[in-house]
């Protein structure tokens, strides 16, 4: 979902609405009381592109006769289950905010495999305490500074490692956040985006931390702190992509994040925080730059 287009009137803005719905551009209309506009947001990512082309003829030719769908727009409102007679309730009003907390709040099915797999894993090896199955997850079982199970085919160790998790606390924390920011980001941009994501991530903060820390660690929160990165950045730089994190959360997971930094003797892989933090942030600012250029 995506706010695609901000109108000062309310009459111009119901026109360009009508005129996606007449296009099976699933959208919706919200006022912005606060600044006194009116939003149009796309729902499917995939029809983002055809809806902008049609908002840019739309600003140049406004009164172009295939935007006047004026005799159209009662019959999709009822058909919508919208004929109350109240300003808000005249046309499809998507609330954000009141969304996520109903609906996409939930983890798509790519995030829910992550947690149920780090579930499994954390129970089968005791809670991070069998050292016969926590081997097999880490990067590597040598201690010579070298990744030579994966450089003879065990390349599945450099993902592995995220799956690993020592406490209770330790796999709550990961797996809420995987829930929240990772179903977030999977529903908005769907299960391929998400998975390349993921995958990236795990892959240079563990790397990452293999390289300045040594190959004993494990757990999700290199990659949780690439989702962060990735969503807190979106919220900054491009808020019309729909992701949203509250401004005390990103403070106290930075205050965390250099806190650990500080603190030795926390035992925290935090050299897979900063790999995941660098890699979510940067792909955030990326593509939010790319946007902000179309």
């Amino acid at each position: 979902m995506r706010s695609i287009a901000t109108f000062k009137e309310e009459k111009i803005a119901l026109r360009f609405w009508n005129f996606l719905q007449s296009e099976d551009i699933e959208s919706s209309l919200e006022e912005d009381e606060s600044n006194r506009e009116w939003l149009v947001w796309v729902l499917d990512e995939e029809k983002i592109p055809q809806a902008m082309v049609s908002y840019k003829e739309f600003k140049v030719t406004p009164n172009d006769s295939k935007f006047n769908l004026t005799k159209n727009i009662e019959p999709k409102l009822k058909e919508s289950n919208l004929g109350n007679h109240n300003k808000k309730s005249r046309f499809k009003n998507y609330n954000l905010r009141e969304n996520w907390n109903k609906k996409d709040r939930s983890p798509g099915m790519f995030s829910l495999s992550l947690i149920i797999t780090s579930v499994a894993v954390f129970l089968l090896s005791g809670m991070g305490q069998n050292a016969e199955i926590v081997n097999k997850f880490l990067i590597t079982e040598k201690l010579n500074g070298t990744l030579s199970e994966v450089l003879n085919g065990e390349i599945w160790r450099i993902i592995t490692p995220i799956f690993l998790h020592f406490s209770f606390f330790h796999i709550l924390f990961n797996m809420f956040w995987v829930h929240d920011l990772g179903g977030q980001i999977e529903k908005r941009k769907g299960s391929r985006f998400f998975f390349l994501f993921i995958f990236v991530t795990a892959i240079i903060s563990n790397l990452a931390q293999f390289k300045f820390g040594g190959p004993a660690f494990g757990g999700m929160s290199g990659v949780v702190y690439g989702l962060f990165g990735y969503v807190w950045i979106k919220c900054k730089f491009d808020p019309g992509d729909g992701l949203f994190i509250h401004q005390t959360t990103a403070i106290i997971m930075l205050a965390w994040f250099f806190l650990c930094f500080a603190v030795k003797d926390f035992g925290i892989a935090n050299w897979a925080h900063a790999g995941g933090l660098i890699t979510g942030t940067a792909w955030g600012y990326i593509s939010a730059v790319r946007w902000n250029r179309k």
